[in-house]
C-alpha cells in the first residue's frame, strides 16, 4: 500500500502511557567470522507529558556469548551497567535524549553497589576499573557520553521524527562507535519508504558512507582530527559504511524494529562487520498499539461535551433536560503531515519464525 504524503510532511511521535520489552542483539564479526555476540531484553515505559515524552528504561539480565558475565571484568561492569537501570530520559521532538532526569538516583545505586564491589573484588585493577566508574555516574555529561556508545541506545534514539523534503529524504551527519568509544563520522541520507511494509510498517532507511578525515589507526588510537593536515606525508582515511532500517508502528509511529549493519575495513586483508537487531517482543503477532489519532480526536469530543455541561450549569433559565449550545462533533481534517499515517489497523503482522528460532537457540546448552 503506498502512503499519500504532502510534500515537507513531519513526521511525530505519538505512543504514550505503555510499556513494551524489546530485543537487543550485539554481534561483532571480522571476516564474516562472528567474534563476540551480547543479547539482553530491555523494557521501555513510554510516558506523555503534556507533550513533553518521558522513557523510563531498564535492562534484563545480559548474556554474552550464550552466557552470563564470567570473568573479573565482565562481572564488574556488568554491576556498573545494571546500576544505571532503570534510567529515566526526556527526549528531543526529533526523537533524541535532551537529558538524563534521575542521574542523583543513578549515583545512589552505584554507591551500594560500589561498595558490594569492593567487598568481592581486591587489587589495583579492581580500583582503577571503579575510580574511572565513579567519575561517569558523578558527571552528567559523561554518562550522557557513555550512554550514547551503548548501542541500543544509539540507534534507538535517533533524529526519525523530522521534516521530510519533497523526496521524503533529509540528510545530515551521523556518527557511531564502531570502536568502543571512538565514532566514525558519516555522510547520512535518511529516506522514508513510499510504501507501507509487508506487515503494514512505516519503513525508514539510512544509508551512509563514512567522511572522516582520519585513517583507521588514527580513530583506533583515540585522536579526534587528521595528523596528516600537519604533516606533508599523505594517509588513507577510513574506508566505513553503514545502513539502517527502521520499522514503526502506522498508529503512534513508535519503532517496531531496528536493523542495522556496518562495515569497516582494517586493512587489505581484514574487514570489521556490526551487526545490531532491535525488535519488540510483542505478546502476539497481531499486536498493534492504539492510534493516537482516535485518542486526540476523542478527547476533543469529550471536552467539547464537557464544556456543554457547563454552560448548562451557568444558563439556569434554560430546562434542565435541555443541554445548551451542544456543538455537533466535527471530525478535523487531519494536518498535510499525517496524511493517512494513522488510518486504521492492518492486517495480522506475520512473525520472522527465522529470527525466534534463532533467538531460542541461544539459550539452549551445547
Amino acid at each position: 500500500m503506498k502512503i499519500k504524503f504532502d510534500s515537507n510532511f513531519t513526521l511525530d511521535f505519538g505512543a504514550a502511557n505503555q510499556t513494551r520489552v524489546y530485543g537487543f542483539l550485539y554481534e561483532n564479526f571480522q571476516n564474516d567470522i562472528l567474534k563476540n555476540q551480547v543479547f539482553y531484553e530491555i523494557e521501555v515505559t513510554f510516558k506523555d507529558f503534556n507533550g513533553n515524552y518521558v522513557f523510563e528504561i531498564n535492562r534484563r539480565e545480559v548474556h554474552i556469548n550464550n552466557k552470563i558475565p564470567a570473568s573479573k571484568i565482565e562481572q564488574i561492569a556488568n554491576v556498573a551497567g545494571q546500576a544505571i537501570f532503570p534510567i529515566r530520559i526526556k527526549l528531543k521532538r526529533d526523537g533524541q535524549i535532551d537529558e538524563i532526569l534521575n542521574q542523583n538516583e543513578i549515583a545512589k545505586r552505584w554507591s551500594i553497589e560500589r561498595k558490594n564491589i569492593f567487598e568481592y573484588y581486591k587489587g589495583s585493577n579492581a580500583e582503577t576499573i571503579i575510580s574511572k566508574i565513579d567519575d561517569l555516574f558523578l558527571d552528567e555529561c559523561r554518562l550522557m557520553q557513555s550512554i550514547n556508545q551503548n548501542w541500543f541506545f544509539h540507534l534507538f534514539f535517533k533524529p526519525l521524527y523530522v521534516s521530510y523534503s519533497e523526496k521524503l529524504r533529509i540528510k545530515h551527519i551521523w556518527k557511531s562507535p564502531v570502536f568502543g568509544n571512538q565514532f566514525i563520522e558519516y555522510g547520512a541520507v535518511q529516506t522514508v519508504q513510499e510504501k507501507y511494509s509487508h506487515d503494514d510498517k512505516i519503513s525508514i532507511n539510512v544509508d551512509g558512507i563514512s567522511i572522516d578525515e582520519r585513517t583507521i589507526d588514527e580513530i583506533r588510537s583515540g585522536y579526534n582530527f587528521s595528523k596528516s593536515k600537519f604533516s606533508e606525508s599523505e594517509a588513507a582515511c577510513v574506508e566505513s559504511k553503514f545502513n539502517v532500517d527502521y520499522k514503526l508502528y502506522t498508529e503512534d509511529r513508535s519503532i517496531f524494529s531496528v536493523n542495522g549493519t556496518f562495515d569497516t575495513k582494517i586493512d587489505e586483508n581484514t574487514n570489521h562487520k556490526i551487526q545490531v537487531e532491535i525488535y519488540h517482543l510483542a505478546e502476539s503477532s497481531s499486536y498493534r498499539p492504539w492510534s493516537d489519532a482516535g485518542m486526540k480526536e476523542n478527547a476533543r469530543i469529550f471536552q467539547a461535551w464537557q464544556e456543554s455541561i457547563d454552560d448548562d450549569i451557568i444558563d439556569f433559565r434554560k430546562p434542565k433536560w435541555q443541554v445548551p449550545n451542544t456543538p455537533k462533533p466535527k471530525i478535523p481534517k487531519p494536518p498535510g503531515e499525517r496524511i493517512e499515517l494513522f488510518v486504521g489497523v492492518g492486517p495480522t503482522v506475520k512473525t520472522d519464525s527465522g529470527f525466534w528460532h534463532w533467538i531460542k537457540s541461544i539459550f539452549k546448552k551445547k
